[in-house]
């Protein structure tokens, strides 16, 4: 990979000032280290109304096992295992193709999904190798069994108040939601020499801002592009009242240049939230590369999305302190001969913590598309259930 910069950042962090070390031995560091395990059991079900589409289901059990030694001169080292199985054949395979709770060819998903080092002395971060990723247009995506990792070289920065400074190069990723058990260079898309971003977050007195920018390396991939901001403020009425604001874009090597801007604002009024968003795209489809920005897409969070204006509502109650039940609607209106994206969803979203360690969750939506026949996508409901526990 093409670490070559972020090798020389690290180099000139380490004559910077240093936070003390945990250790100075490392033998004491891999000893010191943490060995975990997030189980997850998980049962997807998703029917069409069309009799002549066939329903997909999955019924695995997997999670992440992983180690991280503990900081050796400021460094670390971290290996996870990333896998879901099917659960003693209950469900055949042939029907979790399309669940991304099995690879695509039914396969159980079995790899390692995080092998890194990384070096942070507080102020300076390097973060080399497989790994996790937290950005508006490029994050792990966690709404299956499994989250999206990547091949990467991450530089972080947070020798300013309030602000971190992320400059990253990705190879290539696990696919959405790790449907996958190697990792792909998405060729078609990216090009071939990967994807280049800056991401910034900041405060400017009580608004927050983050913005970031990727840009592909070469230009044998369908992609030029990505661009996104948002702003957010607490406002002074009401509990937990704010206003946000976004903006995002997608430049293709062919075809219109996107624009995507959203609002949403939101207030609680003792156990319940109330949240209002607007999402509208214009010219050219938008997407991220792995991720959920905007504020009225719950479900897919890449796209490409077609021009369109979508409003949603959300209410969320926390009846105690172990639960929340979490309920939401979207309506969204295709243009300029937008098709595929003209469609009503409703989503609920339950959690409930057994213990300390385990949780159960229950998802459910139901998705009306306008026009069935011509582009493919058909009324269904997805119904998704969860057993968490933490070793």
């Amino acid at each position: 990979m093409k670490y070559t910069l972020l090798f020389v950042l690290m180099l000139a962090s380490l004559n910077s000032s240093a936070a003390d070390s945990t250790n100075n031995n490392l033998s004491e560091a891999l000893q010191q280290g943490i060995a975990s395990l997030d189980l997850s059991i998980g049962y997807f079900n998703r029917g069409f109304d069309d009799p002549g589409k066939d329903d997909a289901q999955a019924f695995t059990a997997g999670g992440i096992a992983k180690y991280e030694s503990a900081s050796f001169n400021n460094f670390k080292i971290g290996l996870a295992y990333f896998g879901s199985h099917s659960l003693f054949g209950i469900i055949d395979r042939d029907k979790g193709t399309g669940t991304s709770y099995l690879q695509s060819d039914g396969d159980d998903i079995a790899f390692i999904g995080e092998a890194y080092i990384d070096f942070d002395n507080g102020t300076h971060q390097v973060k080399l190798g497989r790994q996790r990723l937290s950005t508006p247009l490029m994050g792990d995506h966690n709404i299956r069994l499994l989250p999206s990792t990547y091949g990467a070289a991450v530089y972080r920065n947070k020798s300013l108040s309030d602000t971190v400074i992320e400059l990253g190069y990705v190879e290539r990723y696990s696919g959405f939601t790790s449907k996958l058990s190697d990792f792909e260079v998405p060729n078609a898309k990216w090009g071939n020499d990967g994807l280049a971003y800056i991401y910034i977050t900041t405060k400017l007195a009580n608004v927050s801002l983050r913005g970031q920018f990727i840009d592909t390396l070469d230009d044998s991939g369908s992609r030029k592009n990505f661009r996104y901001f948002d702003a957010a403020m607490p406002l002074s009425f009401g509990e937990k009242s704010y206003i946000k604001a976004q903006y995002g874009g997608t430049a293709y090597q062919v075809g219109d240049t996107s624009k995507m801007l959203g609002l949403k604002t939101g207030t609680s009024f003792g156990s319940i939230d109330l949240a209002l968003s607007y999402n509208s795209i214009r010219d050219g489809n938008f997407q991220a590369v792995e991720s959920g920005p905007m504020y009225t897409d719950w479900q897919q969070g890449y796209g490409p999305y077609e021009p369109s204006d979508a409003y949603g509502a959300q209410v969320i109650f926390h009846p105690n302190a172990k639960s929340s039940i979490k309920l939401g609607y979207v309506d969204v209106d295709g243009k300029d001969g937008s098709r595929v994206d003209e469609y009503g969803e409703f989503n609920l979203d339950a959690k409930y913590n057994l213990t300390d360690v385990s949780s159960v969750r229950l998802r459910y939506s139901t998705k009306d598309q306008v026009h069935e026949d011509a582009t493919g996508r058909y009324d269904r409901d997805d119904l998704r259930l969860y057993y968490y526990h933490s070793f």
